[in-house]
């Protein structure tokens, strides 16, 4: 089977960078970070990516019952960067059931969970059609986006850690090639959580500054809020004028299982998924441009992707995390960095990583410290997640 290009014809991000595309990218050139201190009370304090709250609204009229802060952030970042106009394009071009949507998420509804749980301390009502099984549940969230862009074409919520939001991409990859849609939503909603907070407060990672990825004094994660959309075609968009539109060309999956939670220490799941994205996208090594690394900012972490990485590209690449920027924003940090790298390819720039000062001595890639001016013709980007869920994704302006 002749295997078919893969456009990204829309797409939007909203993080603690700012609502929307123009948003973001005017943040990374005037390097305005978007972390901001955070207090756990009787537990100390952290770093977080929060979204503006004054972007947020409640959901209203039909949709209510879908009515988070998951929701309220998908609501928000739908209504950016023409995305809403690009899906309507798509429903009329191949009919509302032949666009499908895939989200990937951590906690989904978990934050109406928590209100509701603290508010009443009493055991939720979990029966179907109950308050629970619209704002609460894992699957809320693409209900609530498939039902305010009147979609009807095949979905599913993707929650492998942190690299859910990477896989999505994958996934309509290959609905796309199997002609079981024509077009696809990918997205990645997550919003805070005392859950994750607390969950990575418990296994020692949370950083008590703004992370430093690739740092010789990192010590730990600042995690973030995000909700990214991308739209993907067969065929680029009809009103398109741009002579090299971006595709999807390389995906790269594994499932190492070294153990729940550390990554293999030489990285092996992850350079796995590298080797894999490059076989299909059909390059090498010294074509990529660019790496947008997971970059978590925690020392395993780190020197696991740094080992990977070196051994297939070496030091000439340019390297950087953005989760300096915008936070870990765990479920949604596969897309909120393709999103990234592909505002890079469009505007030939490397972000830096952000707050890392001086990489440690003991690692080999070559961190971009600063913004630089580069053309990025083919970039790739790495997601770790817990239990070895690991993905990679290479885009390219291939014309």
């Amino acid at each position: 089977m002749a295997i078919l290009p893969t456009y990204v014809t829309a797409y939007t991000l909203t993080s603690a960078l700012g609502v929307g595309n123009t948003a973001t990218l005017s943040a990374i050139k005037n390097k305005t970070g978007g972390l901001r201190e955070h207090s756990m009370g009787e537990l100390g304090r952290t770093w977080f990516g929060f979204v503006n709250p004054e972007a947020l609204y409640p959901i209203e009229g039909d949709l209510a019952a879908y009515d988070n802060e998951c929701s309220r952030m998908a609501q928000t970042a739908l209504q950016q960067d023409g995305f809403i106009e690009a899906v309507e394009r798509a429903k009329k071009t191949y009919g509302k059931h032949r666009v499908a949507c895939f989200l990937g998420t951590i906690t989904s509804g978990i934050c109406f969970v928590e209100d509701d749980y603290q508010k009443s301390q009493v055991a939720l009502d979990l029966t179907p059609g109950s308050n629970y099984t619209h704002g609460g549940s894992l699957d809320a969230t693409v209900q609530y986006v498939r039902k305010s862009l009147d979609i009807s074409g095949p979905y599913a919520t993707i929650g492998t850690a942190c690299s859910s939001s990477a896989k999505v991409f994958a996934t309509a990859y290959r609905y796309l090639q199997m002609g079981l849609c024509d077009a696809a939503i990918v997205a990645g909603v997550e919003s805070f959580s005392e859950t994750l907070i607390n969950g990575f407060r418990s296994l020692g990672v949370l950083s008590t500054q703004p992370c430093r990825p690739w740092d010789g004094e990192r010590d730990g994660i600042s995690i973030g809020a995000a909700a990214g959309f991308a739209l993907l075609e067969k065929q680029p968009a009809e009103a398109s004028h741009d002579p090299a539109p971006i595709e999807l060309i390389g995906y790269g999956e594994t499932a190492d299982g070294y153990d729940m939670t550390a990554p293999h220490p030489e990285g092996k799941g992850i350079e796995a998924a590298m080797l894999l994205a490059l076989k299909r996208a059909g390059l090498d090594a010294k074509d990529i441009d660019y790496i947008n690394a997971h970059g978590s900012g925690t020392p395993m972490n780190d020197d696991a992707e740094d080992a990977a990485v070196h051994r297939i590209f070496g030091a000439l690449v340019l390297v950087s995390s953005t989760k300096g920027w915008t936070g870990h924003t765990q479920g949604a940090a596969g897309i909120t960095e393709a999103i990234i790298l592909m505002l890079g390819m469009e505007n030939d720039l490397v972000p830096a990583s952000l707050n890392t000062h001086a990489v440690d001595s003991s690692l080999k890639c070559n961190i971009a410290l600063d913004n630089q001016s580069h053309r990025i013709r083919y970039g790739l980007t790495n997601s770790m997640g817990f239990g070895g869920n690991n993905a990679t994704l290479i885009f390219g302006r291939t014309h």
